[in-house]
């Protein structure tokens, strides 16, 4: 790491080297982006009141928050999400929640237990989960008499505490056995007991609502559990309907209240989803928010696109009535916290550089508090404005200050600075505008980009999951059913009725061949996490021998590679028996479910008027759903999908979707690379560090594309390893070291 001090003509670099305004939209509520506590205070103040109503009264209560685009929700959430963390609540982000709708509660309480034990089971001891379980035994008196240490009866006292503490919250013994199960097995798996490790992993799968088989069920060591493993042996243990999932989060909300961090559970850009998602995503917080105690439930969207839901009776009275208890409206800021906001960023973007004192940059603050951006400027753009979006601001001031790297390239710092704020902006000749198309292709590119990191960033918030594949892949597919580019004709997506059998097939697909041929295929998503929950889903496709002419398997084979026991074994090899032509594996990786995932949150931004390009410059339209896919259309994009591809042409695509080669220089390298530049900038863009390390490395244009993305991937495993926080904003990251703003 570098260990020069911060001077002028680093200051210099930095100015040239980033912008601190590029990124006007929230896309990881933990990021600690620099907020201003004035903007929104009233209704910040009634949210964070309603949070610690619902932690002192037995009851649930449901938020409404809404408001035009850019008016800043999910700043609001984000303020919210970094006020919990000062030990006062436990909130959970969900955003684009896609599932089918039978289906929508399970989804939820997946990515919920995902998020609070983390995605990798070594992590659990730092999880929320494992952290709230231990302050509701001390908060609530549970556990008395002894301290918070790890020994074997330490443990087993915890373990005591929990089963006297369930007696009175979950009185059907049903949750509290399992919550023991992952609360013991985590604290000895740090002792290096790896079955408990195991046992606690086997724990937060049946919290999460997957189906363990009899090897799982036994490590829970929970004899009704047993039993009922015993009497769904060819099932699999799993929590059975709809009440089940509930009381898990029943459970988990009294146990945060007891912990003294209510459960929050953020239900953000609603309004994206597609009207029968929506339908049945509202009636499930109806019933969490009717039943539960100490629960809060906000939900989030466009207030032109909300108030259509109800008007339509796609959110039905009822419903609306119960998650809009609270109602918070947002509303346009006035110029005068347009001004605090930049101040905000602009503080602390700089703080670094006047804490080293640096006089110049200390004379120029002293001077104009919006240096380098400048108040004159300011008020130039407000001239006449009464009120304006914080999206708004932020996306001038973008400009503003990439017209300041312009001036400065032009005539050098120490001319820069004396003659700033320099000439008028937008005086010379102004470039050509671009099409339409164009600029909507380079947004909608550079958005799906943004989402997959922002996924990658977060990868508990995006759990392995079929059901959600299913419902992402089939959202796609439908748009392009009967479409002359492809050479699909329908796609259904196949559910399990009730008091039946589950089908051999989550999808199926017809497409036409040229010849006119028709071509039915049945597409089966298998997460399972043991062999047996792998062996029924096979044993259904081998055995179906009259509804398909091809069958494709789709598995997770980064999180959750297949497993196979012996049934399962003879069921997969007589699918492979049947030739590539007729059987498929596809292997997808998490960038494949990501993406997936970040092309049907675009499609819903568009559809919640969320969307937005600058054209002409200076202006902003909405881009409609349709303009987005019709971009899809022109780049290509759904055929750059293995699995989508598969299914709108009758090409076979091989592989996942990581086609990138590994770098020819030293990883370690990179990460010092990176550590050092940072440890003296106020932050940088991935691309930007790209520049200073290829330009050091002396490579040819023609490498700079695999740079960038080697630079990227090793920032999100330092983002990972807690050594930086990166931030996706479109198709990069914003890199910062942590503790920094």
């Amino acid at each position: 790491m570098s260990s020069e001090e911060p001077t002028f003509e680093r200051f210099l670099a930095a100015v040239r080297g980033t912008n601190p305004f590029r990124s006007h939209r929230i896309t990881d509520v933990g990021s600690g982006e620099a907020t201003v506590a004035s903007i929104h205070k009233n209704a910040f103040t009634k949210l964070t009141r309603v949070v610690q109503d619902a932690a002192k009264e037995p009851n649930s209560i449901g938020a409404l928050l809404i408001g035009a685009p850019g008016v800043g929700k999910s700043h609001l959430l984000a303020r919210l999400f970094q006020w919990a963390g000062e030990d006062k609540a436990t909130v959970v982000y969900l955003h684009n929640i896609l599932a089918s709708p039978e289906r929508m509660l399970r989804y939820v309480l997946n990515a919920t237990v995902s998020d609070l034990a983390g995605h990798r089971g070594s992590e659990t001891t730092q999880s929320r989960l494992y952290t709230i379980l231990n302050r509701a035994l001390i908060r609530s008196g549970a556990l008395k008499g002894r301290k918070m240490m790890m020994g074997p009866k330490e443990i087993e006292a915890r373990k005591e505490a929990l089963a006297r503490l369930g007696a009175r919250i979950d009185p059907q013994n049903a949750v509290i056995p399992v919550l023991n199960a992952f609360l013991t097995g985590t604290s000895h798996g740090s002792l290096g007991d790896a079955a408990a490790e195991r046992r606690a992993h086997a724990a937060v799968l049946w919290l999460s609502g997957e189906t363990l088989g009899p090897d799982e069920a036994r490590l829970l060591d929970c004899a009704r559990l047993l039993d009922q493993a015993a009497g769904a042996a060819e099932d699999g243990l799993a929590l059975p309907d709809d009440a089940a999932v509930e009381r898990v989060l029943h459970v988990l909300a009294h146990l945060c209240a007891l912990a003294e961090l209510p459960l929050v559970l953020c239900l953000d850009q609603v309004d994206n989803l597609d009207p029968d998602a929506v339908r049945a995503l509202m009636s499930y917080a109806h019933a969490l928010l009717d039943r539960a105690k100490h629960l809060v439930v906000i939900v989030s969207g466009v207030k032109q696109s909300m108030l259509s839901l109800r008007t339509g009776e796609v959110i039905p009275a009822a419903a609306w009535d119960r998650i809009a208890e609270r109602i918070l409206e947002l509303h346009m800021i006035s110029p005068e916290e347009a001004r605090a906001i930049l101040e905000g960023r602009l503080d602390a973007a700089l703080s670094g550089f006047e804490e080293k004192e640096i006089e110049e940059v200390i004379a120029a603050r002293k001077r104009d508090r919006l240096f380098p951006l400048g108040s004159a400027w300011l008020e130039q753009r407000l001239d006449g404005v009464e009120e304006l979006r914080p999206r708004d601001a932020i996306l001038w001031a973008r400009d503003r200050w990439e017209a300041q790297q312009d001036r400065l390239a032009a005539v050098g710092g120490k001319r820069w600075l004396k003659e700033w704020p320099g000439p008028v902006d937008g005086a010379g000749t102004k470039p050509p505008e671009p099409k339409l198309q164009d600029v909507i292709d380079a947004e909608v590119k550079k958005k799906i980009e943004e989402g997959k990191m922002r996924r990658r960033l977060q990868q508990a918030s995006l759990p392995p999951d079929e059901d959600n594949l299913a419902s992402l892949t089939h959202h796609l597919l439908a748009r392009c059913a009967g479409q002359a580019s492809s050479t699909l004709v329908s796609i259904e997506h196949l559910t399990a009725k009730k008091q039946r059998r589950a089908p051999a097939y989550h999808l199926l697909a017809k497409e036409k061949r040229a010849d006119g041929v028709t071509v039915t295929t049945g597409v089966t998503f298998l997460c399972a996490p043991s062999g047996h929950g792998a062996r029924m889903p096979l044993q259904r496709m081998a055995d179906d021998t009259k509804h398909t002419d091809k069958r494709i398997l789709v598995t997770d084979e980064e999180r959750r590679p297949l497993r196979l026991g012996g049934a399962g074994k003879a069921a997969y090899d007589a699918l492979g028996k049947l030739g590539r032509q007729r059987f498929l594996h596809l292997h997808l990786d998490f960038a494949g479910h990501a993406e997936l995932d970040s092309l049907v949150g675009l499609l819903g931004a568009a559809r919640s008027q969320d969307l937005e390009i600058e054209y002409p410059r200076g202006q902003y339209r909405k881009v409609t759903e349709a303009e987005v896919m019709a971009s899809f259309q022109r780049q290509s994009l759904l055929l750059a999908h293995p699995l989508l591809r598969e299914l709108l042409t009758e090409e076979i695509v091989k592989g996942g979707t990581d086609t990138t080669p590994p770098p020819a220089w030293d990883p370690q390298q990179t990460r010092e690379h990176i550590m050092a530049e940072l440890s003296w900038r106020l932050g940088l863009m991935a691309k930007e560090l790209a520049q200073i390390f290829a330009a050091r490395k002396k490579l040819s244009d023609r490498r700079f594309a695999e740079a960038w993305a080697h630079i990227k991937k090793t920032a999100q495993a330092l983002h990972d390893e807690g050594h930086v926080h990166a931030t996706a904003t479109d198709d990069d990251l914003f890199v910062q070291l942590r503790g920094k703003k």
